[in-house]
């Protein structure tokens, strides 16, 4: 049994689009008819920056007139420990993390709330609640924007509105692989194994999809399928 998505005649945005999940999601959706917008540092697009954001989401209503879909997917990783943490550091990862979900969020909720449907998904880490050596910023703030988010559904629920956060596992993204030591990646793969960023995007297409039009505020954790 197969899952088809027709996204013919909507507008997804993707911010961290360049790479990884991001890159994987993108492509999917125009597969499936999907008009897709990518937001990237690599293209510009500073999620951090307020203003970019807000000239982002007008520049999209400007030429599609309307926005139906957000992967949030954008964020930085780096690993450092507790002690050597500098502000900067630490600002950096909220202002990526948490603050650029948060900008996006602010900037989409009324073109969704006057459309009367849209769906918003937010990335969150197994991190969070597993905690790991200098992971601090990083997880701090993907564990605060599970609570901007469930705030976000309960406000935008009633206008058919949909924020859900989901917890993709083990990825082989630049973020992980960049940011992971060779111990690590290593002990993962003999583990519980780290998936591709294709492996996520059916989840994702469900999640912003009609599939799933009565979810709201939920956090999903994927957990990685061994290969048959």
């Amino acid at each position: 049994m197969k899952a088809r998505y027709d996204f013919r005649d909507s507008v997804v945005l993707v911010t961290g689009g360049a790479s990884g999940i991001g890159a994987a999601t993108a492509r999917a959706c125009e597969q499936a008819g999907a008009t897709v917008v990518v937001a990237d540092i690599k293209n510009g697009i500073d999620v951090a920056d307020p203003r970019a954001v807000k000239g982002l989401v007008q520049d999209i209503l400007t030429k599609h007139g309307r926005i139906d879909a957000a992967v949030l997917a954008a964020a930085i990783q780096k690993r450092t420990p507790i002690d050597s943490l500098s502000d900067e550091e630490w600002r950096r990862h909220m202002a990526v993390n948490l603050d650029g979900v948060f900008h996006c969020m602010r900037e989409l909720a009324p073109v969704m709330k006057r459309q009367r449907r849209g769906a918003m998904l937010a990335f969150t880490s197994g991190l969070v609640n597993m905690g790991w050596p200098g992971a601090a910023a990083y997880a701090a703030s993907k564990g605060a924007l599970i609570g901007l988010a469930k705030c976000a559904a309960q406000e935008l629920r009633p206008y058919g509105v949909r924020v859900n956060v989901l917890s993709p596992g083990l990825v082989a993204t630049p973020l992980f692989l960049d940011a992971a030591s060779a111990e690590e990646k290593a002990m993962y793969e003999s583990s519980v194994g780290i998936s591709r960023p294709e492996d996520v995007v059916p989840t994702i297409l469900h999640l912003i999809s009609e599939a799933s039009a009565n979810l709201t505020g939920a956090l999903i954790e994927r957990r990685l399928v061994p290969a048959k």
